[in-house]
């Protein structure tokens, strides 16, 4: 990478300020995700819209403990009036439950689950993501970036703060920031993994903000 490539030289500042991120985000930032943590990833994707992970993670338990931690059986419900119950604890009890349950059908029914729209081009499944009712660009690009293995870079309010304070562009607009994020980094997973992690973790100020183990 060249010399006066600032954001390059932020990926190195704040991996030698931490350390590689897999040790706070031990599940989101491991090269080796079994298919069932594939699901977890992208369910808590979903469910940590607009909430705290505290309360995202609560949810995802309860879908534990009721056996239902899984894109085929959420799925599979006649109703949403159970899911609705059990997802409470991550907010927008309206809206939440059928954002969930519309995209584990779009990944069951139309790509049979995670590893077959793993193999789906980029630029495709991320526009067929963003055609799901309420799953916006930072929800999608979640999605792919950790629950699919996709480079393709999160933005978020922690990535936004921090490109304001260091001045590394004056437009925030979202895909404005996830080009300049990815025009100037190498493409690949994992450094795009660890960079946007060890910016949240930057900014909050601590490392526990995701999973652990549900």
């Amino acid at each position: 990478m060249p010399t006066t490539n600032k954001v390059y030289h932020l990926y190195l500042e704040l991996l030698q300020k931490y350390g590689p991120p897999e040790k706070s985000w031990p599940q989101w930032c491991t090269p080796e995700k079994t298919p069932q943590l594939r699901e977890i990833i992208a369910i808590g994707a979903i469910l940590t819209q607009r909430t705290s992970w505290h309360n995202a993670d609560l949810a995802l338990r309860n879908l534990k403990k009721e056996r239902l931690l899984s894109l085929q059986k959420i799925a599979n419900l006649s109703n949403l009036e159970q899911l609705t119950g059990l997802i409470k604890p991550s907010g927008f009890y309206q809206t939440k439950p059928r954002r969930l349950y519309d995209f584990c059908s779009f990944a069951v029914r139309e790509y049979g689950g995670l590893e077959n729209l793993m193999k789906e081009d980029l630029e495709v499944s991320r526009q067929k993501l963003l055609g799901i009712k309420g799953i916006g660009p930072e929800t999608a690009d979640t999605l792919l970036l950790y629950a699919l293995d996709q480079p393709s870079f999160v933005v978020d309010e922690y990535t936004k703060r921090l490109v304001k304070k260091r001045k590394l562009a004056t437009n925030l607009a979202y895909e404005h920031l996830k080009n300049l994020f990815e025009k100037n980094l190498p493409r690949n997973v994992k450094t795009y993994q660890d960079l946007h992690a060890l910016i949240i973790i930057e900014e909050k100020g601590k490392a526990g903000s995701v999973m652990q183990e549900v």
